[in-house]
């Protein structure tokens, strides 16, 4: 089997990561893996695999390859122009996230209805599409002619190197006795993370540890000098291996408005930490509130109450959230099942 991956850049964030670990976990399986991409960026990833970078409009050979999946708006667009010219290869695509939650945040519920609709019909010319959660296969699934099926995400976290200076930042507050919250995200408002800075006033032997950057930095940073909690929110730039530094964390946390799955999340359990996240379905259908502490949007005193149980049971909910996640959310568990849908695919 020869498969191609196309993508809007190779760089260190939610779709690419997922990718990333296909390729790396396949590439032993079939006979080629290709990489296409579009955007050069800073923070990219490293492929085992052979990548290109093209341009939208620049024709690729698709019919050397058996399978072609796309990831992203982007990705999505450019597989569909050249629809027409593929005779061969099956062509699929990827829901990372809800489309039409992540878009009324981002603008609002008409504009995300117009690109929703848009993008979908764009989807359903392709042979294939995958759900990374049953939640949104099921809210997708007449739009997209019953063409989706669910593959969870999985992932898998290596040792990597830490800069001694941000260790020593974060050692500096353990070492006053505060407890350590920790998130680590591409920073736009969906991620909710204003959420756990508006807390701490409740929690003033709690310190909040960001390490990311992203359009709505500005503003989270913004509410801390306002409301001066400088002294309880470390804010640390874009770090390659952000889960290296899982273990200086007590709990971590998950807070968003929407999300497809929640990479960040299963790479914490990998590493056994307590989790507070969102009550919203695709966190329910990852864990369930033995493993996780869930708590209600936009409502303090329930983050307050997650946050306080989460590092008390810290212990035993990561030793259950790091049983359920070896079981079904690994990388390899991931590469494998998109390896079925492949054979079943270009068996129709």
């Amino acid at each position: 089997m020869k498969i191609a991956f196309i993508l809007p850049s190779l760089v260190n964030k939610g779709p690419i990561i997922v990718v990333h670990n296909i390729v790396k976990n396949l590439k032993k399986s079939v006979d080629l893996i290709d990489v296409y991409y579009f955007d050069e960026s800073n923070s990219s990833l490293n492929f085992e695999c052979d990548i290109y970078q093209i341009s939208k409009t620049q024709f690729i050979d698709f019919d050397k390859y058996d399978i072609i999946h796309s990831h992203t708006l982007r990705s999505d667009l450019y597989v569909y122009k050249w629809k027409n010219k593929i005779k061969k290869a099956k062509i699929l695509t990827t829901i990372h996230q809800d489309t039409f939650a992540s878009f009324s945040i981002r603008y609002n519920r008409f504009i995300s209805s117009i690109i929703t609709l848009y993008w979908c019909y764009v989807q359903r010319q392709f042979d294939g599409v995958v759900a990374i959660s049953n939640q949104l296969k099921n809210k997708y699934n007449k739009l997209l002619s019953g063409k989706i099926t669910t593959i969870y995400n999985g992932c898998d976290i290596t040792e990597a190197k830490t800069q001694i200076e941000i260790e020593n930042l974060i050692r500096q507050y353990k070492n006053h006795k505060y407890k350590v919250l920790g998130a680590y995200a591409t920073i736009t408002q969906g991620k909710g993370l204003l959420q756990i800075v508006k807390v701490l006033d409740l929690l003033p032997d709690y310190v909040f540890v960001l390490i990311g950057e992203g359009p709505y930095l500005e503003t989270i940073k913004s509410y801390v000098e306002k409301f001066k909690l400088s002294n309880q929110v470390l804010f640390i730039p874009y770090i390659e291996a952000p889960y290296s530094y899982l273990s200086l964390m007590d709990v971590y946390m998950m807070p968003s408005y929407s999300e497809g799955f929640g990479l960040a999340m299963v790479e914490a359990a990998l590493a056994k930490k307590s989790i507070v996240c969102s009550n919203i379905p695709s966190f329910n259908e990852i864990f369930n509130s033995d493993e996780v502490c869930f708590f209600e949007l936009d409502n303090l005193n329930s983050l307050r109450n997650s946050i306080k149980t989460a590092y008390l049971e810290r212990l035993q909910r990561g030793e259950r959230a790091n049983s359920k996640v070896t079981m079904f959310f690994t990388a390899e568990k991931m590469a494998e099942n998109h390896l079925l849908y492949y054979k079943k695919l270009l068996k129709k």
